[in-house]
């Protein structure tokens, strides 16, 4: 086989692979991935979006992600996604799902929801206060 030949395989092989992200630069939005024997640069992490409407992401050491690499050069690549590896947070299908892994979720901005919000079991559209007389003073916490 050919040196252009070889090349060209080997560029074809890195176009798109699954890997395990090795180590995380939050502060430049970029990661490492092990896809196989090969040991990535750091790669930047592709957003739904990063405008004046933006959200951030940024895998864990240990997280399976799918690397698309331009021309098959790895030197250009993206982690574009992650990918569950028997880790999925739910096994329900038709509800969608968010886990924070403990985390906390910011939102700048303002926020608007139809329908009931829980928290912590409590409903913020049907919970009651027990013990309230009517007057100035103000009601103590849910229950």
């Amino acid at each position: 086989m050919s040196m252009a030949a070889a090349e060209a395989d080997r560029r074809i092989a890195n176009l798109v692979g699954i890997g395990v992200v090795t180590s995380v630069n939050a502060g430049a939005a970029r990661a490492r991935v092990q896809l196989g024997d090969i040991q990535t640069p750091d790669l930047p992490v592709a957003q739904l979006r990063a405008g004046a409407l933006s959200f951030w992401w940024m895998p864990g050491v240990g997280e399976q992600v799918l690397v698309v690499a331009p021309s098959g050069d790895l030197a250009r690549g993206v982690i574009v996604a992650s990918v569950f590896a028997g880790n999925a947070p739910s096994s329900d299908a038709g509800t969608p799902m968010i886990d924070l892994g403990g985390g906390v979720m910011k939102i700048n901005g303002s926020l608007e929801l139809t329908g009931d919000v829980t928290a912590n079991g409590i409903s913020l559209q049907h919970h009651t206060h027990s013990g309230v007389t009517p007057g100035a003073d103000n009601t103590g916490e849910p229950q």
